[in-house]
Order: C-alpha cells, then sequence, then structure tokens
C-alpha cells in the first residue's frame, strides 16, 4: 500500500468534494460531516442560536473580523475556511487574509507563492510554517491562490525578538537595523491591566512568564510585541484595499474578550468596524452554550473529531464514559430528602473501594455516589485499580473530570430525593486534587468540598483561576473548599489557598491530627460536618485499637476493620506503619483462619459473566493442619453450591499443589477464567510478583485475575 502525502492526499479530498465521479458513498467512507452538522453557532452575549449563512451574513458587513482559534483541532480550521470562502462570495471577492502563523519577514515568499512565481516547495522553505500547516492552514492558503485573493503574514518576526533579547534590558525597536525596522510596528501601544491579568492568570504556573507589574514596562514582551504586530497589520491591510474585509485568523486568547489584537487594531482604527469570532471545540456542539462574561461577538462550538500535529502527536476524540456506584439510604427510597456525599478515592483505588468506606460509615444516612477513575493501571500487588491523570494530560482529565461531575451532580438531584443544599464532594489523595481543582472551577456545582492529604497537586499551578471578572451576570454557586493536610503540603497550600482567597473563593486548611488515633475520627466527622449530619466526639476514654498496614490495600483494609471495631464499642482505630510503644494499644487481630471461610460467604468471588475459579494460594510454611483444613473447604466447595458458575481450589508455593499445577489442571478441562488469592490479610508486592512470576507462561492461555488476600 502507497500513503498519499499531505499535500496530495488535500488534492484529493477537494476532488472529491467536487466530482460526482467519485460516488456520494465513496465520498462518505471516510469524510467529515458536513459542516453545518459538526457545529452551533451561538450570539455571543445573548447566546441566540444562529445558522451557518445568517452567521456569514453578520459578518459579511464587518471591517474586520477576528477567528480566534484552538491551533490543533480539525473541524475548527474547517469553520475557518468556510467563514473565509463565505466571505469571500458574500463580498464579491474583496477579502484579505491575514494570519498570525506567518511573520512579516515572510511576507515576500508568501506573495511569490500566491502569484505563481515559486514552488510550494520553495514557498515553504521560506516561510517558516506550522508544523500542522498542511491539515489546518494550507486549505486556506490555497484557496486565496487559486482566486489570486492576496494574504498578509501578521505576527511579529521570531529573528527580530531573538536580536531584542540579545540586546539586553532597555533595547528598543530603534535599536534595530532599517530593513528589520521596517519589518517591526511603527509604534507599540500597551495593553490594559485586564488583559494582563489574564495572561498572568493562564501562566500562573510558570511565574507568569516572569511579569512586571508595571503594563508599560511589558510593552515589549513576546506578547505585546505578537499583539501590536497582528493589529498593526490589520490595519495596514484596511488601508491598501479600500473597500475590502479584513478576516485575521488567530490563537483564541489574542482576540478574546475584544482585547489583545482586536485591541491593537482599534487603537489604530478606530472607526472600523470590528466583529470577533470565538471557535470553541466541544464534545456536544448541540447543547454547548456560553458561560460568564461575554468572549466574542459570536461562538462557534465546534465538533470535538481530530486534532493534526501538535508535538509530532495526534489524536481524535471519541466518547468518554465515567462511571460511578450509588448507594441510597431507605429513607430516600421513601422518597424523604437526603444529604448526598460525592466520594473520589486516592490513585490505585476503585470506586467499589470507596464505596466500601463510606457506606459502611455513613450508609444509613446519606446518599453516596463514589466516582471511578477514568484511567486503569495494575498497582504494585497486581490488582487493577484508578488513576485521575497524567502530567502530560493534567489539564484536559481535570476538565473532563469537572463536566463528569456536573453531570452526575445534577442527574442524581433531578431523580433521588436528595437535599441539593446538602451536597459534599470529597476525596484523600489524588482524589482530593481533582476535588480541589473541580471545586475551584465549577460555575455550576453547589457543593461543601473536602480534601484529604492531597497528592500529586503540583501541576495544579498550570490551571488558571475563574478571575470573577469573567463569570458575568449569573450568580456564583454557594460553594468552599476545606483541606486536611500533611506537615510537608502545608508550605505549597498556603501560597495555592492565598491566590484563591484574591479571587473570593472561600477555601482554607487545617493540619491533620498529629495523633494518628484520631485520624479517622476527624475524616469522618468533617464530612458529617459539610453534609449537615451529626457529628459525636469521640469519648476521652475511649479504647485505642490500631493494625499495622504498609500498603495501600493493606491499609484500605485495615480502615474496613477499624471502622467495624469503632461501631461496636467507639473506639478510636490507627492504621500503623509500624507497631506502637508497648501498651499504647491494642493490636486488631488480622489473621487469617480458614474457618471464618468455610460458609463460602467470606471466599472472593472470580469476576466475569460466567464467573469463574478462585485459587486460594497458601503461604510458605503454613501449617499441615491448616492446609488440610482449607483442603477440607476445596472438597466441599461451598462456592459451587452457592452458583454453578464458581468454585473455589486451593494451592500451595511447592509440592503436588504447586500454583502452576492447578492452573494447568483447570485449564484442561476448559476453566480459563481465575482468581488467584493469598490466604492472608494482604501480601505485600514482592510476593504477588513472586507468585505471577512462576506462572507467567498461563496467561497467554487463562485471564488470571489476582487480589493480595483475603482482608477485604
Amino acid at each position: 500500500m502507497h500513503l498519499l502525502p499531505p499535500r496530495t492526499l488535500l488534492a484529493v479530498v477537494v476532488l472529491a468534494a467536487v466530482s460526482p465521479a467519485l460516488g456520494a458513498q465513496e465520498r462518505q467512507r471516510w469524510s467529515a460531516p458536513e459542516l453545518d452538522r459538526a457545529i452551533a453557532v451561538r450570539d455571543g452575549r445573548s447566546g441566540e442560536a444562529l445558522t451557518f449563512p445568517a452567521l456569514l451574513d453578520a459578518l459579511a458587513e464587518a471591517d474586520a473580523v477576528f477567528l480566534g482559534e484552538i491551533h490543533t483541532d480539525e473541524t475548527t480550521h474547517r469553520v475557518e475556511l468556510g467563514v473565509y470562502a463565505g466571505l469571500v462570495a458574500h463580498r464579491s471577492g474583496k477579502v484579505v487574509l491575514a494570519m498570525e502563523m506567518f511573520e512579516r519577514d515572510v511576507q515576500g515568499a508568501l506573495e511569490a507563492y500566491l502569484a505563481g512565481e515559486t514552488t510550494e516547495e520553495q514557498f515553504l522553505a521560506a516561510s517558516r510554517p506550522w508544523s500542522n500547516y498542511d491539515s489546518g492552514y494550507r486549505p486556506l492558503i490555497e484557496f486565496a491562490k487559486s482566486r489570486k485573493l492576496p494574504v498578509v503574514a501578521s505576527n511579529f518576526p521570531k529573528p527580530l525578538r531573538m536580536r531584542l533579547a540579545m540586546m539586553g534590558d532597555g533595547a528598543t525597536l530603534d535599536a534595530l537595523g532599517e530593513n528589520e525596522r521596517a519589518l517591526a510596528p511603527k509604534e507599540l501601544f500597551p495593553n490594559g491591566p485586564d488583559y494582563w491579568r489574564r495572561v498572568d492568570n493562564a501562566t500562573r504556573g510558570h511565574g507568569a512568564f516572569f511579569a512586571t507589574p508595571d503594563d508599560d514596562e511589558r510593552l515589549y514582551s513576546t506578547q505585546s510585541l505578537w499583539d501590536n504586530s497582528m493589529g498593526e497589520a490589520c490595519a495596514i491591510a484596511l488601508d491598501e484595499h479600500p473597500g475590502s474585509s479584513v478576516v485575521h485568523v488567530n490563537g483564541g486568547f489574542h482576540s478574546a474578550y475584544w482585547d489583545g489584537t482586536v485591541r491593537q487594531l482599534r487603537l489604530r482604527k478606530p472607526d472600523a468596524k470590528i466583529v470577533t469570532v470565538a471557535v470553541m471545540p466541544s464534545s456536544n456542539p448541540a447543547v454547548a452554550d456560553p458561560r460568564g462574561a461575554p468572549v466574542a461577538d459570536y461562538v462557534v462550538y465546534a465538533e470535538k473529531r481530530a486534532t493534526d500535529r501538535n508535538d509530532d502527536k495526534f489524536s481524535v476524540y471519541v466518547q468518554d464514559e465515567i462511571e460511578y456506584r450509588l448507594h441510597l439510604p431507605r429513607a430516600a427510597q421513601r422518597g424523604e430528602s437526603v444529604p448526598l456525599l460525592i466520594w473520589l478515592a486516592d490513585d490505585g483505588l476503585t470506586a467499589k473501594d470507596g464505596m466500601a468506606l463510606w457506606q459502611q460509615r455513613l450508609g444509613a444516612e446519606c446518599a453516596i455516589a463514589v466516582v471511578e477513575a477514568p484511567y486503569r493501571e495494575t498497582q504494585d500487588d497486581l490488582v487493577e485499580g484508578g488513576r485521575w491523570f497524567w502530567p502530560d494530560t493534567f489539564t484536559e482529565d481535570v476538565e473532563s473530570m469537572g463536566a463528569a461531575l456536573e453531570k452526575i451532580w445534577a442527574f442524581l438531584l433531578r431523580h433521588y430525593a436528595l437535599d441539593p443544599n446538602r451536597v459534599c464532594i470529597a476525596g484523600e489523595g489524588t482524589g482530593a486534587t481533582i476535588v480541589s481543582a473541580v471545586s475551584l472551577r465549577s460555575e455550576r456545582i453547589s457543593a461543601r468540598a473536602v480534601g484529604f492529604a492531597p497528592r500529586r497537586y503540583a501541576k495544579l499551578k498550570d490551571i488558571p483561576l475563574p478571575l470573577p471578572e469573567l463569570r458575568g451576570d449569573a450568580a456564583p454557586p454557594e460553594k468552599s473548599l476545606r483541606l486536611h493536610l500533611t506537615p510537608a503540603d502545608e508550605a505549597w497550600w498556603s501560597g495555592e489557598l492565598a491566590e484563591y482567597e484574591t479571587i473570593g473563593f472561600a477555601a482554607s486548611a487545617t493540619a491533620l491530627p498529629s495523633d494518628p488515633w484520631l485520624v479517622e475520627s476527624e475524616l469522618e466527622a468533617t464530612v458529617r460536618t459539610a453534609l449537615g449530619l451529626p457529628v459525636t466526639a469521640p469519648a476521652d476514654d475511649a479504647p485505642r485499637r490500631h493494625v499495622v498496614a504498609t500498603s495501600q490495600r493493606a491499609r484500605l483494609w485495615a480502615r474496613l476493620r477499624g471502622a467495624r471495631e469503632a461501631g461496636r464499642d467507639g473506639a478510636l482505630v490507627a492504621i500503623l506503619g509500624e507497631p506502637p510503644a508497648a501498651g499504647a494499644s491494642t493490636p486488631i487481630e488480622v489473621n487469617v483462619h480458614p474457618r471464618d471461610y468455610a460458609s463460602g460467604f467470606r471466599i472472593p468471588r472470580c469476576p466475569g459473566p460466567f464467573g469463574g475459579s478462585t485459587v486460594v494460594v497458601m503461604p510458605k510454611s503454613t501449617p499441615a493442619e491448616t492446609v488440610e483444613a482449607w483442603l477440607a473447604i476445596e472438597r466441599d466447595d461451598p462456592l459451587n453450591k452457592m452458583s454453578r458458575f464458581h468454585r473455589v481450589r486451593i494451592a500451595t508455593t511447592d509440592g503436588e499443589r504447586e500454583l502452576a499445577d492447578v492452573l494447568a489442571a483447570l485449564a484442561e478441562k476448559g476453566r480459563k477464567n481465575v482468581l488467584i488469592v493469598p490466604a492472608t490479610f494482604c501480601a505485600d508486592g514482592e510476593t504477588m510478583r513472586a507468585l505471577r512470576l512462576g506462572v507467567r507462561e498461563m496467561e497467554d492461555q487463562m485471564t488470571l485475575r489476582w487480589l493480595p488476600g483475603l482482608g477485604g
């Protein structure tokens, strides 16, 4: 198979669009949907829906149209071509295309290509095109070339920026040579403080680009040079092409809120009629609507379908599904209004784990929704657990999870007897980091947010704050954030929460108890307070007990044991990494005894649509009488008595019942779905990896699942 190069492929696409010889069926096999089916147009101020032709009618009356884009979105590029071609038709060809994607010093190369004086290869070699030129911007250039229309390279030349930087502080445009100076704006106008506030907010995780507080001192910053250059280029184009309209394509930030490049044109052409269009990718354009302060005269929601080259990566969008588990107390089932807890567990755990923890504590008093993390990864103990984000996609993952939580919250309030004034969104570890980000940014959810010992939170600095001046007239939701921090986290969060205070977001932090026996009770008390549920302080003479647990899963299972102990007699239970001093606490017995599993109810079942086999593995040095007790359970097989789709088998680490031999015997009988569980409370990762190493050759023939112990 021979793959067509991108430019040849574009020619085929154009041919397919205009040639009936290919046939409609052939075109539809790989073409994108018609543009009007992939977008939704809204008036940027009123939110009123418009058709695409109506948008073109409105834009045709303007002297200058700014198209603010996301640089790599496929549908956005189609919108830009559609607007440009539509305005050319409306205005009988009197349209000038101006583009951020080309810099002023390549104007000659651009014009030579448009005039047919050079080849495309020569043009690209001389013009420093963006990496996604072929799929993103070539259609615009080729359309202009085919109709002999002017195109303006509007951006400030990178070589000049580098020259100014080499000159050091105090360098001005006048320090450039005559030819260089001709490529720069005649005059630089400052941007306003509101604009720089948005710039600083967008770059707050990067020292706000080391910005100075004085707007005039930023005159020679890269952002200012870009805006001035592009604004002046549009003004010059209006002068040189009287009666024509200028269509400028730029990154959305440069024209948002009629600022940046738009402001620079208006300062130079105060009487020009300027119209802005924000093109915003959306997973569902049909139901998208403008939120907050108006960002542009018109908003085009473009279907998120695919992106072109971005740092040597491409992507397509598919429908995401976020799962969650829901528990409703009997009161809610009777129609009585109850509070709602939405919980996000730490990385490595699942929604099932989180539900086990909170249903045990609050299940009779409130509804509980536990959200499944969107990514799955195998943990150190071989169990698949959740993961909330990856560093490279942190911002996108937070945005996606924020949308998911808004939908979960709204769905539950629509369909169940829940009190909208008593909602708590809470999490711990990395789940607490997601809770912090979502509570900060959501403009819909009214809830008290609580986070315990947030982890991996540094990239929160990459997320701009929701500035109150951009909120618009809509009343903000009633929301707050309360964090419980370890001593190591307090310094970082003090600075972050100080920034939240400047935008009016009610956020506070407190230290986790230094006494480990009070940690679990405080966690529950904080959530109860947020939900408006009664809180009972632990008794001064409450018995103290503990479980030593070092892995995350062992700690979870120990917490479940501890909650049962606390429910029995009000004991304070600590989950410790090592035993406490003698006499400080009573250990909770967590050893595994065969007698407790004889009925089969506590033996975990192999998951799967048709069940499977649970293989319980005896640790080394298990006493012979204990092995025999487990073998008696296998002979009786209580799992098979309860369901013909399940069975229990016993394996040892050596001898005739080695794990590999037991699996081979199951495979011979066609039983290939297996859950392997050590007969211990919770094995460590090293133990689990050793078990897997001994049977890895079976993974091609069987579906092997792992659980590190029977303590759950």
